[in-house]
């Protein structure tokens, strides 16, 4: 079976991808920045013998670097950028928290970059050649321009560094056409996780199944694009 790696697999989308992925088979590496402390990721592991958990930190050279050391070039056909922070405090001009925003450039943007860099080999090595980053219809600029910020509110942080981060990846994606390793951003739409609220849209459910479906296809006719859960691609 062909082997995915999840970061920020301990809560949210990242646990719901470790499910299915388990559920149908997939030789997982769930990553996480406290492993130990992740009770329902490793309940799944202990389920699922096709599951193995390892402690990452993507804003963090030396963590990076260790850990694409454990892998020891291990082909990984799904790259699958999961993890991010989204900053609720400091979201208004006169109050801007510049080390919130910091840390989500770090995260967010730097983090995925740093990790592709790392495991390039790896994903090249593997069948499916593939990397997706979960990026967010917040970061369209379009959507901006069309009045979303009253309805999603300003969130600086977050906004910017998924913006830079397609910005990045679709660049990546040309970078790496010559490899044949292919490159996509994805919009998991609105989720009812920490992150997204309990009045969101979408159960983690919903999301993933339709975000499994995308990556499922043919890789090269996908990459380059920004395309929701739903298979629809996206402005930005």
């Amino acid at each position: 079976m062909p082997t995915v790696l999840i970061t920020g697999a301990n809560r949210g989308l990242g646990l719901e991808f470790v499910r299915q992925y388990a559920a149908a088979g997939w030789d997982i590496v769930a990553t996480a920045r406290q492993p130990e402390s992740a009770r329902e990721l490793r309940h799944i592991a202990s389920d699922h013998s096709n599951v193995s958990l390892r402690e990452l930190n993507i804003a963090n050279d030396e963590s990076v670097q260790d850990f694409a050391d454990e892998l020891d070039g291990k082909p990984i056909d799904v790259l699958l950028h999961n993890s991010g922070i989204y900053p609720r405090e400091g979201q208004t001009i006169g109050q801007i928290d510049y080390h919130g925003w910091q840390n989500a450039i770090e995260t967010n943007l730097f983090g995925p970059i740093r990790l592709t860099e790392a495991l390039l080999e790896n994903v090249a090595a593997s069948e499916r050649k593939q990397i997706a980053a979960i990026s967010t219809s917040m970061a369209s600029l379009r959507g901006v321009q069309g009045g979303s910020v009253g309805m999603a509110g300003t969130s600086y942080q977050y906004r910017t560094s998924k913006t830079a981060l397609n910005m990045a990846f679709s660049i990546l994606a040309k970078e790496l056409e010559p490899r044949a390793i292919s490159v996509v951003m994805i919009d998991p739409g609105w989720v009812k996780t920490d992150m997204g609220g309990s009045h969101a849209q979408l159960t983690p459910e919903q999301s993933i199944t339709g975000i499994r479906q995308v990556l499922a296809g043919d890789p090269k006719e996908i990459s380059g694009k920004f395309i929701g859960y739903d298979g629809v691609v996206r402005p930005w």
